[in-house]
């Protein structure tokens, strides 16, 4: 299936990016920058890459609506593609090398040995974790592109480099359109009936409970649904305890996706959590995975927003989720999922019994 934008939003889309002279230039070659402003020059587009990213996987399949330029990538994408709708739809990434990393001072230092025997034409590493993951590559004579995680503007600028390098700038304006169009219809309505839920994104790291606070993709998400983020006052991760959490007293808990041992039962039991606003209200909430994790910065975090606007406001945002993720996952990789998939990649079964989840889920 090839989704295409309309005439009217492709120049909504087009007015709105700015000028560059990244994509294809000449006879095949590829000329963009990296989100760390290095320029990326390709004889043509990258056909070998190794992610080592986790979301640049997915972003540089939506971008080419196709696995076959990937060589490698994180462990992450595997599990999530294992079982999942991913694997389903390009059974080539159950194949691929995930174990590209070592040991080290970072949890992205290359295992550059590992990563050369792959032979790639193009490598994509974290920008922002500094030269100690970045340097061996270059060292090895390996072509890197860096990425960067961050707010929106980030993550578009992202989809843009992904677009550029796969030889598709055209796929760019048509997630960005979506983007754009997807914010447009989320109402957030005002009053009181409006009101903005206090919201808390939930995570376990090293037994530690951690809130994510302003700048990053989820912080977005709960402002564009309209929700307030407790833990917005502060940047990126934080760790915090459960009395934090209880001074804080969230309207709603959202539990990170990543975390198969954080369940709504887990809050719902804690002596503690059971008492914020949220569990009482039955307002903890388990986020899905669809072909890939929606909190991460890539092609699929509209349907965070959808899925959390239905959450926050269910009376102002009335439409179908289960058409919302079909079409949504249609225009991203080219491929549907069928309404069993839908059904388990929203979770009905963990949420269910939350505040206004059969309304979520639908039939």
């Amino acid at each position: 299936m090839r989704v295409i934008p309309s005439s009217a939003l492709t120049a909504a889309v087009l007015l709105a990016l700015p000028f560059c002279l990244a994509g294809p230039v000449g006879a095949g070659e590829i000329r963009t920058t990296d989100l760390a402003g290095n320029q990326i020059v390709l004889p043509k587009p990258a056909e070998r890459i190794v992610a080592l990213p986790a979301p640049s996987a997915p972003t540089v399949i939506a971008a080419d609506r196709s696995a076959d330029r990937l060589v490698g990538m994180h462990q992450t994408v595997g599990e999530v593609a294992k079982d999942g709708l991913l694997g389903r739809l390009f059974p080539r990434l159950n194949r691929l090398p995930a174990s590209l990393l070592s040991a080290g001072k970072s949890a992205f230092m290359p295992n550059v040995e590992a990563i050369a025997a792959l032979e790639p034409d193009l490598v994509l590493q974290r920008g922002e974790l500094g030269p100690q993951v970045v340097s061996p590559l270059a060292d090895a004579g390996l072509k890197t592109a860096l990425v960067v995680y961050g707010d929106e503007e980030t993550t578009r600028r992202n989809i843009r480099l992904m677009a550029d390098l796969t030889g598709h700038p055209e796929r760019a304006q048509a997630l960005i359109g979506w983007r754009d169009e997807v914010l447009g219809r989320i109402r957030r309505p005002d009053g009181a009936a409006g009101k903005a839920p206090t919201v808390l994104f939930l995570s376990r790291l090293a037994g530690h409970l951690v809130v994510t606070g302003k700048g990053t993709p989820t912080d977005f998400a709960i402002a564009a649904a309209g929700g307030r983020n407790l833990a917005a006052g502060r940047s990126g991760s934080i760790t915090v305890t459960a009395e934090q959490i209880m001074i804080w007293d969230p309207e709603v808990i959202l539990l990170n996706s990543a975390d198969r041992d954080l369940q709504p039962a887990d809050i719902h039991n804690d002596p503690l959590l059971s008492g914020t606003a949220a569990a009482k209200a039955g307002r903890v909430y388990k986020v899905p995975v669809g072909a890939f994790r929606w909190e991460p910065p890539n092609a699929e975090n509209p349907l965070l927003w959808l899925w959390l606007a239905r959450l926050f406001h269910p009376d102002a945002n009335g439409y179908d989720m289960r058409a919302e993720v079909r079409r949504g996952l249609g225009l991203i990789y080219g491929g549907e999922p069928t309404d069993a998939e839908i059904g388990r990649l929203l979770l009905a079964d963990v949420n269910k019994g939350a505040l206004n989840y059969d309304r979520i889920v639908g039939p």
